[in-house]
């Protein structure tokens, strides 16, 4: 019962919180990977060590998908969280087997039932014009982004590994503002890891 009180507070605050703006988003950005990686992390709550919030088996994983999220400039908001999958199977050399691991883990598998099936549908079709245009900047780019090796990337301006991988974000909302809602990050925020 604990638990989904606490899926549906995040859920909540999801909804409530007004959206930030974060440097990462902005297409030349000139913060080292390491420093989107830690806007990121304060923007969402989350703790600077994963270690500490998450299955020791997710760690790895979850370290890598924040570096994703920050290099392709996707918020992490649900939405942010579908487009940053694209860009992880088609703008990386990660295997899908990987994705998978994470996908089968018991805690991702609760935050999509706390997120529901039906919302998560509306969003990937809504989705379906931003997924596709995500697609052809990845078939644009020069390589893959070599994913697995991200630490050796975290000192490296954002600015200048999107040009060396030609990764091409999208322009800035019509407001000129980079924008991002809270993460969906139960993992983080109530995993019995967690140290407190």
């Amino acid at each position: 019962m604990r638990r989904l009180r606490n899926k549906l507070n995040l859920l909540e605050r999801e909804r409530s919180n007004p959206l930030k703006q974060l440097e990462y988003l902005n297409p030349k950005s000139t913060q080292t990977l390491l420093e989107g990686i830690r806007e990121l992390r304060a923007a969402e709550e989350a703790e600077a060590n994963a270690a500490e919030n998450v299955a020791p088996e997710l760690f790895d994983d979850i370290e890598v998908h924040d570096a994703i999220h920050v290099l392709f400039g996707c918020p992490t908001n649900l939405f942010g969280e579908i487009i940053a999958h694209v860009w992880t199977a088609f703008g990386t050399t990660m295997k899908v087997r990987d994705m998978h691991r994470v996908n089968r883990h018991d805690d991702h598998r609760k935050v999509l039932a706390g997120i529901g099936h039906r919302r998560l549908l509306r969003t990937w079709l809504c989705s379906l014009p931003r997924i596709a245009a995500t697609l052809i900047r990845a078939m644009r780019m020069q390589c893959r982004w070599p994913a697995e090796d991200y630490r050796a990337y975290l000192d490296q301006r954002l600015c200048d590994l999107r040009e060396n991988f030609a990764i091409r974000l999208p322009t800035a909302s019509p407001t000129g503002k980079f924008r991002a809602g809270p993460a969906l990050r139960y993992v983080r925020s109530h995993h019995p890891y967690r140290v407190s």
